[in-house]
C-alpha cells in the first residue's frame, strides 16, 4: 500500500479512537477511585449516626458500578453515564456544604468537600463534552484497522528501542510546565507510527498518536559536536516542527543516515 491521503486518514482516525479508548478506561479508573472515596466517607458518616451517609454510599457504588461500565463498555452512552453520574455527586457535595453551612450536620472531610465538589463538576462537563467527538469517531472507524493500531500502540508502549532494529526514540524538552515528552516512532510500510508520551516520574503516559510519511520526519542536528553520546536536533514531525530535541547518535542514524556525517563535519 502507499501512502495515499485516504489511508493516512483511515490510519489517524483509528489512532485518534484508540487514544480515545485509552482515555475512557482512565476515566473509568477515576470513577471507581472517586466511587471508593464516597464508600469511606459514607460509612464514616453512618458510624457518626449521620444519616446523609447513606446518599453517599449509594454515590460510591454508582461510581464504581459507572467505573467498570466505562472500562468495559464501548458505547457513547458510556460517556453520558459517567458524566451524568458524576454530575450528581458534585451536586450532592455541594448540597452537604450548604448543610453544613446552615448548622444541619458536620462535613466528614471538612473543607476538603469543597474542593472536591468543584473538582467533580470539571470532571463532569470534560467528560459530557467529549460525547460528539467520540460519536463521530465510532462511526467513522474501522473495526479491523483500530485492532491493527491499537496492536502497534501496545506494542510500542512495551518495547525497548535499543534493543530494536528500526524503532526511534527521542525526548523534547517541552518547558518548565509541560517537562519532558518523549516520542516513540514506530515504522509501519512507508509511514511512521509516532507516539508522544509525557514523561512523569519515570513512567510514560500516551498522549497523542498519528501516522506521518516517513518522507515527511526528518532530523538536522543542532550544534556541532555531540553531546554526551546525544545530540541536540530539531526533528520535523510532518507539519510538526520539534524544537530542543535530544536523541542519541544510534537513534539519530535510523531518522537521517547523514546526521552522524554532518555533525563530524562540522567539528
Amino acid at each position: 500500500m502507499t501512502s495515499d491521503p485516504e489511508r493516512v486518514k483511515r490510519l489517524t482516525t483509528a489512532s485518534s479512537f484508540c487514544l480515545f479508548d485509552n482515555r475512557l478506561r482512565s476515566s473509568g479508573n477515576g470513577s471507581i477511585i472517586w466511587g471508593l472515596l464516597n464508600l469511606a466517607i459514607g460509612a464514616l458518616a453512618i458510624s457518626a449516626r449521620g444519616p446523609w451517609g447513606i446518599v453517599s454510599l449509594l454515590l460510591g457504588l454508582a461510581l464504581i458500578i459507572a467505573g467498570i461500565y466505562e472500562r468495559k463498555v464501548r458505547d457513547p452512552n458510556v460517556i453520558i453515564v459517567a458524566a451524568s453520574t458524576l454530575g450528581v455527586l458534585a451536586l450532592w457535595n455541594f448540597a452537604l456544604i450548604g448543610l453544613a453551612a446552615a448548622g444541619v450536620l458536620h462535613l466528614v472531610m471538612g473543607g476538603k468537600t469543597l474542593y472536591w465538589a468543584i473538582a467533580q463538576a470539571a470532571g463532569a462537563y470534560a467528560t459530557w463534552k467529549t460525547y460528539a467527538t467520540y460519536r463521530t469517531l465510532r462511526a467513522e472507524v474501522d473495526p479491523v484497522v483500530v485492532e491493527q493500531v491499537r496492536g502497534y500502540i501496545d506494542e510500542l508502549k512495551k518495547a525497548k528501542p535499543s534493543q530494536s532494529l528500526d524503532l526511534v526514540e527521542f525526548d523534547v524538552n517541552a518547558g518548565f510546565v509541560q517537562g519532558t515528552n518523549r516520542y516513540r516512532l514506530k515504522p509501519v510500510e512507508d509511514l511512521y507510527l509516532a507516539a508522544r508520551y509525557r514523561v512523569q516520574l519515570g513512567s510514560m503516559h500516551l498522549e497523542e498518536v498519528t501516522f506521518v510519511p516517513r518522507s515527511e520526519v526528518l532530523l538536522t542536528p543542532v550544534g556541532g559536536k555531540w553531546a554526551s553520546k546525544k545530540l541536540k536536533a530539531t526533528v520535523q514531525l510532518g507539519s510538526h516542527t520539534l524544537n530542543k530535541a535530544t536523541i542519541t547518535r544510534e537513534m539519530a542514524v535510523r531518522i537521517n543516515p547523514a546526521a552522524e556525517t554532518l555533525v563530524l563535519g562540522a567539528t
